[in-house]
């Protein structure tokens, strides 16, 4: 007769990757992100400007 046996558990394996190249890819997502809205904020003011100082001219 066969003994039971359990079958076994595979063991998890340890990433050799390091987490930092995410790190540094989430870094650079939101300095794109906070450059973009630099952008977006310097662009509306701007405009801003432009419409009160045209609107004093006339």
């Amino acid at each position: 007769m066969r003994a039971k046996t359990t079958p076994q558990k595979a063991k998890r394996r340890i990433s050799n990757a390091s987490p930092m190249p995410a790190y540094a890819a989430s870094i650079v997502s939101v300095a794109k992100q906070n450059l973009i809205n630099m952008i977006a904020v310097t662009a509306v003011s701007g405009a801003v400007l432009l419409a009160l100082l045209a609107a004093r001219h006339f």
